[in-house]
């Protein structure tokens, strides 16, 4: 069978054999998160198989990652993903739920991140893996925000996406786990769609002001793609473009 590899401008990934595919979100997510941060310590709760991770390696070249994932089949992949990387010294893999982490094991972390699980109960899917990839059947945002409240320095942040129509829902909880937001990136298709995506940093302190701005992939509806997308695919891609990416 053939590998099934996904090329990045400065580092290569193999995708996993099922379960959540390498897809524009989660790739926007990982370019977008704390670009005025410079981590040194990183968690990463719910790795899958890698993508995030790499994707701040790629960018910071001091930070040291612990990324967790509990599925043995999707970590095994993330394993040879950060094995074969630029970085495979300062990337730690733990095939554990976030649930189970613990600082005084595990210590804290500066910098904390998750793309979760979106769906609660519907569109299960007969594959195992996509529906732990795509459900929060195993990580609910309780879990979650706890999770990170729990292993986050005292003046550390921590970044979560959602659905835009799951914003109040998501907001509600971190705000009930204790954080508070300091940055809201609202994602769109183009300026007059609706929110996508929702892209939050999170911290311990409260904040005076927040930060809000908007990321469109396109100008307009079905129109050509925004002078942001251009850039961000610039940054991230090889000049021949990957024609797999969707």
């Amino acid at each position: 069978m053939k590998t099934d590899i996904f090329h990045f401008r400065d580092f290569s990934m193999q995708q996993a054999p099922s379960g959540q595919r390498v897809n524009t979100d989660s790739c926007v997510f990982g370019a977008l998160i704390g670009r005025d941060h410079d981590p040194k310590k990183a968690l990463d709760i719910g790795s899958g198989t890698g993508v995030l991770a790499l994707m701040l390696s790629a960018r910071c070249p001091d930070v040291l990652i612990t990324a967790v994932e509990p599925e043995l089949e999707i970590a095994d992949v993330a394993r040879q993903n950060f094995a074969t990387s630029p970085w495979h010294g300062r990337i730690e893999l733990l095939t554990l739920r976030a649930q189970d982490l613990n600082p005084d094991i595990h210590g804290n972390f500066d910098f904390v991140f998750c793309n979760p699980p979106y769906f609660q109960n519907s569109m299960i899917s007969d594959d195992r893996l996509r529906t732990v990839a795509r459900h929060n059947t195993s990580l609910s945002p309780d879990e979650l925000y706890q999770s990170m409240n729990r292993m986050m320095t005292d003046d550390g942040s921590a970044w979560v996406s959602f659905p835009g129509d799951s914003t109040q829902l998501w907001m509600g909880r971190g705000r009930g786990a204790g954080l508070h937001p300091f940055n809201i990136i609202t994602v769109k298709d183009h300026p007059d769609a609706t929110a996508h995506m929702i892209i939050v940093g999170w911290s311990k302190q409260r904040h005076e002001a927040i930060t809000e701005e908007t990321v469109c992939y396109r100008e307009s509806n079905n129109g050509k793609m925004s002078t942001w997308m251009k850039s961000f695919r610039d940054d991230w891609y090889p000049a021949r473009f990957n024609a797999q990416f969707k």
